[in-house]
């Protein structure tokens, strides 16, 4: 809603009513708020906005096109208007949803002992492996069907790369993509890392969006785990969320929730 309004105090940015907040306004006797007035103000500030003079006149003025339209649309019945109501009601809920939550987050702050607490508990649970493969990128299934023959009747996987791979980046170098994470790759092609044993290759091609990959598995190690200024925000935003689950079971099993036909 602020950034809407801002986005209009721009477009009216050459507006010359002379009103000033400290004086009471009044739009068809209706009394514009002064505390609307200081609130806009107060987030325009907060975007790093100087609150000038003539600022101060077109937020007055927004507020002004904005009784005006509610009083016409009041008029008109559109403000009684079931679909209009509901719109209302859902608006109004959702504020409070998000700055209660939010008034939430600051309250339950995650503790330091809680990151490390999480953190250890995720490296004494790590388990996971680095892969260091060679592939050849062909574009056709029957071609990477035909390498995979010749493959089995000896040829050399780094000359077949060379002369036949369309991966620019790893043919010259014989397909070697050096060391991964299996889910660093396209889905297909770690779904198949994950199944293969060392010095193995694909019986059968890989397809992914780039083409059809023939692999060769050449080296598996331990993954290290990742050091804790690399997880402490994923870490603070899944306590968070842990947090307000709890907060919101709690509410669910003490409320008198009824459905009734």
């Amino acid at each position: 809603m602020i950034k809407k309004i801002l986005c209009c105090l721009y477009i009216f940015s050459f507006s010359n009513l002379a009103f000033s907040e400290e004086k009471e306004i009044r739009v068809n006797d209706e009394l514009i708020n002064n505390n609307l007035i200081h609130f806009i103000k107060n987030e325009v500030m907060k975007e790093g906005i100087e609150i000038t003079k003539d600022m101060e006149k077109n937020i007055i003025k927004r507020l002004i096109d904005l009784e005006l339209i509610y009083q016409q649309a009041k008029k008109e019945g559109l403000t009684s208007q079931a679909d209009f109501l509901s719109k209302s009601e859902l608006a109004f809920k959702e504020l409070i949803y998000t700055t209660y939550l939010q008034n939430f987050v600051k309250k339950n702050k995650v503790t330091k002992n809680e990151i490390k607490k999480t953190y250890d508990n995720l490296v004494s649970n790590f388990n996971s492996n680095d892969y260091k493969a060679s592939h050849i990128l062909v574009s056709t299934k029957d071609k990477a069907k035909g390498i995979i023959i010749s493959l089995k009747k000896g040829g050399d996987f780094k000359e077949l790369a060379i002369l036949n791979s369309i991966d620019k980046e790893s043919k010259s170098n014989g397909g070697d993509l050096g060391w991964f994470a299996a889910d660093d790759m396209v889905e297909s092609f770690s779904n198949a890392i994950k199944k293969m044993t060392v010095n193995e290759i694909t019986d059968f091609p890989i397809q992914s969006q780039f083409g059809w990959h023939i692999i060769q598995l050449n080296e598996i190690k331990p993954s290290l785990p990742p050091p804790l200024d690399e997880k402490i925000d994923d870490i603070k935003i899944m306590l968070q969320k842990s947090k307000l689950k709890k907060f919101l079971d709690e509410l669910r099993l003490t409320a008198d929730i009824k459905k009734e036909d």
